[in-house]
């Protein structure tokens, strides 16, 4: 998780520190080097003896890279830093004596104005602007201008202040940044998640449909094929001739499944009449199986939206085709009724029954796992009761705002 939170308040920590001082690097380098050549010009017409200059530009320069690397070096210990770069500052003002005062003030007004970006305590602030105040003071006397401190050393105080109240507002910005570019990479570890959940789901998706449109399909013609292989074997030509029709209308069935399948990704939710669909779905099991089917439909005219309409129908052609193939049954009750928030299916049959328990272990069952899965993507409970006098399935689907009964 990101170091930035909306609902807590800002607490500086290491990392963030040196994201701070990073990016004031540059605005940093640009001022020592202002100082630099204004310090010079400001010791015209006496020009500084080579010693001098050489010593002054050699600590001018090691105060630029302490700068530019004060990320790293207020890592541990930020008032090594600060003791540091004051001495080197006391160091430039020796070595350019007309200039003292002006390279006091800037640098040190600088390097209080950076300790607002380190330090998130004020007392830790307060005490780095004492401690310049009394090295600025220290300075005043060894360089014999005492006459100046009850002028100077105030004027610098609240100078300090001045740049530390700018450093605060420049530093809230550089925190801002830091933060948005945290909630943007945040925001793109999250989309590229959604992605693959996306893809995930997809996939599921696509092997429930799979399953319940071609593998049903194909295993509905593989059941009516051995029929006419039998009654061909018994010279039934004409009741091996009825199934062969009936077998051509599942397969265009069973395309226009795949294909409406392979549509369904494409398309946007809409309403569709539940009840037709269900009735519908009966009639062609009962006239493929001969299995004897009853509908009741509590609310003959149920519109739901296309999400529930397509996992209901689904589920329940999935019990139909696991009576057809495994129950042994000669009756199913399939039952749909709308009350005031959800939708119950129940579809019951007459057969043997099965091991649920057993059943949903087999790795193949894939039947099972697809009730389960669009049972669970209608945010629905489902419930399996099987034993020696039939099997019962019952879903309860809540409905949604856009379902509506007519």
């Amino acid at each position: 998780m990101s170091d930035y939170s909306i609902n807590q308040p800002y607490t500086s920590s290491r990392s963030d520190i040196q994201n701070v001082l990073r990016d004031s690097r540059l605005p940093a380098l640009i001022w020592g080097i202002l100082i630099y050549f204004s310090a010079l010009y400001s010791q015209l017409p006496m020009l500084p003896t080579w010693f001098e200059f050489m010593m002054f530009t050699a600590l001018i320069l090691v105060h630029i890279l302490l700068h530019w690397y004060a990320g790293y070096v207020v890592d541990r210990r930020p008032w090594i830093y600060f003791v540091t770069q004051g001495c080197i500052v006391w160091g430039c003002a020796l070595f350019m004596p007309n200039a003292h005062s002006l390279i006091f003030v800037s640098l040190l007004t600088a390097l209080a104005g950076q300790s607002i970006g380190v330090y998130a305590q004020r007392m830790k602030v307060l005490l780095v602007c004492i401690f310049y105040c009394t090295l600025f003071s220290v300075s005043l006397v060894w360089l014999g201008t005492t006459e100046d401190l009850p002028s100077t050393v105030p004027s610098l105080f609240f100078i300090m202040f001045f740049v530390i109240g700018y450093a605060a507002l420049f530093y809230k910005q550089v925190r801002a940044k830091l933060r948005t570019q945290s909630f943007l990479r945040e925001l793109e570890r999250a989309h590229r998640k959604v992605e693959e959940l996306t893809i995930a789901n997809e996939r599921q998706r696509m092997a429930r449909d799979l399953h319940d449109t071609l593998a049903q399909g194909l295993a509905g013609l593989i059941m009516q094929l051995d029929a006419v292989d039998a009654h061909l074997e018994n010279d039934n030509n004409h009741r091996a001739h009825e199934i062969v029709k009936l077998s051509k209308a599942q397969a265009k069935r069973t395309l226009s499944e795949a294909r409406s399948a392979i549509d369904d990704l494409r398309s946007s939710a809409e309403v569709i009449d539940i009840s037709k669909a269900v009735k519908e779905e009966a009639e062609h099991f009962s006239h493929i199986t001969g299995i004897r089917v009853v509908t009741q439909l509590s609310m003959p005219h149920l519109v739901v939206a296309k999400l529930i309409f397509e996992h209901s129908l689904h589920i329940i052609r999935e019990c139909l085709a696991n009576t057809a193939k495994h129950a042994n049954a000669t009756n199913v009750e399939v039952v749909v009724a709308a009350r005031e928030n959800e939708i119950e299916l129940s579809i019951t049959d007459d057969g043997i029954g099965f091991d649920t328990i057993l059943i949903e272990k087999q790795s193949g069952s894939y039947g099972l796992i697809g009730l389960y899965e669009r049972t669970r993507i209608m945010g629905g409970e489902i419930e399996i009761e099987s034993g020696k006098q039939g099997t019962k399935v019952s879903v309860r689907i809540p409905l949604q705002q856009e379902d509506t009964t007519v």
